[in-house]
């Protein structure tokens, strides 16, 4: 025969895990921020982050024995919507850039590649090859 005070004990015990298990439930899931990795095949695409996401470009350029296709620094065009925190340019014409994502807005990341000669006298050609690719921030 089961006592009045083990049968308060029994429904106080399932009492608190029923509540505890409805509070973990009603709290909602942390936001972790992601990394969103780009490079030159990314070109054209779009894409969306969310607020704190980190956003990575790293664009690899070519040498030549007499030249080398260099990338400009990647920028946002608002930087509002995606602060860059870091950026290089290399030797080997590669360039990286991190921006976070800071607003909600749609903005573009933009570089350029461009013939920068290795020797004095060496000839480059005058085309520029544009980068771009547009970043929603929710």
């Amino acid at each position: 025969m089961i006592t009045m005070p083990l049968c308060r004990a029994v429904l106080s015990a399932s009492t608190a895990v029923i509540l505890s298990a409805g509070a973990a439930a009603a709290t909602p899931a942390q936001t972790v921020p992601k990394h969103l990795n780009l490079s030159n095949k990314d070109n054209r695409q779009s894409f969306t982050v969310h607020k704190g996401d980190e956003i990575i470009v790293r664009l690899t350029g070519q040498q030549t024995v007499t030249s080398t296709w260099a990338w400009s620094a990647p920028t946002a065009a608002n930087r509002s919507v995606l602060r860059r925190d870091a950026a290089t340019t290399r030797p080997n014409g590669e360039a990286t850039a991190v921006f976070h994502a800071q607003a909600d807005g749609t903005t573009t990341l933009d570089s350029r590649l461009r013939c920068v000669p290795r020797r004095p006298g060496s000839a480059c050609s005058h085309v520029v090859v544009p980068w771009q690719v547009t970043v929603k921030a929710r």
